[in-house]
């Protein structure tokens, strides 16, 4: 086994090298030390432009197509076992993230503006802990983050943020710091576990937790409410430039509902984008909508921009008066049959000459690495959501609509790896 495995690694190796000799007989070492120094350059750029920047549609390819490109020959030359031991503990990389996260590691070395040691951050973290943080255990996984890359152990054994660890803090422009308490807390976690029973039940992982299904839990767990909305929250900021820069029809919207829209951050986004020129509504269920009060009060931002309307959209959905309908996140929670029934209410009012909108990552629609991340998430369907929920494939969202009365679906692609399916309904309902 161990020869075998040694024997697959100097091949790999050794292809690698003679693929090396190759180019550089064709084009002489200068010449390729001067395109490895020019492609070098341009990978920084790619790497460390600023967290507001949106790569324009070429660059965005450039990079995909070289980060994908990277990844799979890291895999190749990677041997089999050590690619399977990695994966058999990546749970414990996404623990290590989420306890330095809990323990708010990244905000107490972004605001000390310098490196601090083991014993300075556990004197810190407990100040937010109802009971001591045990030091060595702090230190170990410190130790483990820094290796993970989320941090940066200096010389004299203390510790600084990453690149990649600036993402963690709550006012970075696109911080993640609520979405990583969501997928990667100590919920998620357990619900994640219950995949096992699953597999034979049918049942979300969430139902096997809890024993009821997560919008139902969220009612009585205002805690886990908070953290959910706080997580999507996270994602809406970090998604919505793409998004609106990739559809500019947004601006012909007169007033946009967002059905389903949580705390309104996504539609906050839009209309902040355009200087609130387009009017807003954001629909979403009684306990929703108080978290939306508290985000727009936070926000500062007045009733008459963006109107808060309690409903279920599974049982009616009000003439709200709009032209733009917007779908984010939400068809692929529930299943074909739930699905139709939303879009059925919502063809039900919608007014003549309005449109939908319906914002989800759709698969088979992006590179190898793309496709990856999708099937995790869909993973996280069968985890969180109920039974039959899931990602679908464009034909498979275009199949719900036409049952529904809409017709003329586009998509359009993003540079956020959401899709935009845009349709419309087949006979105009009159608008009362």
């Amino acid at each position: 086994m161990i020869a075998n495995d040694k024997n697959e690694a100097a091949k790999k190796s050794t292809s690698v090298v003679a693929a090396i000799k190759k180019l550089m007989s064709k084009i002489g070492t200068l010449h390729l030390a001067v395109l490895l120094a020019i492609f070098s350059l341009f990978i920084t750029y790619i790497c460390v432009a600023p967290p507001t920047d949106l790569p324009n549609w070429p660059l965005y390819k450039v990079n995909t197509r070289i980060w994908q490109s990277l990844e799979r020959f890291g895999k190749h030359v990677k041997p089999y076992h050590l690619r399977l031991l990695t994966s058999a503990s990546q749970h414990f990389e996404s623990r290590v993230l989420f306890l330095i996260t809990y323990l708010e590691v990244p905000e107490i070395l972004h605001k000390s503006g310098k490196p601090l040691s083991c014993e300075e951050l556990k004197m810190l973290a407990d100040e937010g802990t109802a009971e001591p943080v045990n030091l060595p255990y702090l230190c170990r996984v410190l130790h483990a983050a820094a290796h993970f890359d989320f941090l940066v152990e200096v010389d004299d054994h203390k510790y600084e943020l990453s690149e990649l660890g600036k993402y963690l803090v709550k006012s970075h422009p696109k911080s993640l710091n609520g979405y990583v308490q969501m997928v990667a807390g100590d919920e998620a976690f357990i619900i994640a576990t219950a995949l096992s029973r699953s597999i034979f039940t049918g049942n979300s992982g969430f139902k096997e937790t809890y024993r009821e299904e997560l919008l139902k839990h969220m009612v009585s767990d205002p805690v886990f409410q908070e953290i959910f909305d706080r997580g999507m929250a996270d994602n809406a900021r970090l998604v919505a430039p793409a998004i609106i820069a990739d559809y500019p029809s947004f601006g012909s919207c007169k007033h946009i509902c967002d059905i389903g829209g949580g705390v309104g951050s996504f539609l906050y986004s839009v209309l902040e984008y355009y200087s609130y020129g387009i009017k807003g509504t954001v629909f979403d269920l009684p306990d929703v909508i108080e978290g939306a009060k508290k985000f727009m009060k936070e926000k500062e931002v007045a009733g008459d921009k963006i109107a808060l309307q309690v409903g279920d959209f599974f049982k009616t959905i009000p003439n709200m008066g709009c032209d733009c309908y917007l779908l984010k996140d939400i068809l692929n929670n529930w299943s074909d049959e739930a699905s139709t029934n939303i879009l059925n209410n919502l063809f039900a009012v919608i007014p003549k000459g309005s449109r939908i909108l319906i914002i989800e990552r759709v698969l088979h629609t992006g590179g190898a690495a793309e496709e990856m991340f999708k099937a995790q998430m869909d993973l996280t369907m069968m985890a969180f959501n109920p039974s039959d929920s899931r990602l679908r494939t464009e034909e498979e969202m275009y199949f719900l609509l036409e049952q529904s009365g809409f017709v003329e679906p586009q998509t359009y692609s993003t540079r956020a790896g959401y899709s935009i399916i845009e349709s419309f309904p087949a006979k105009q309902v009159k608008q009362t």
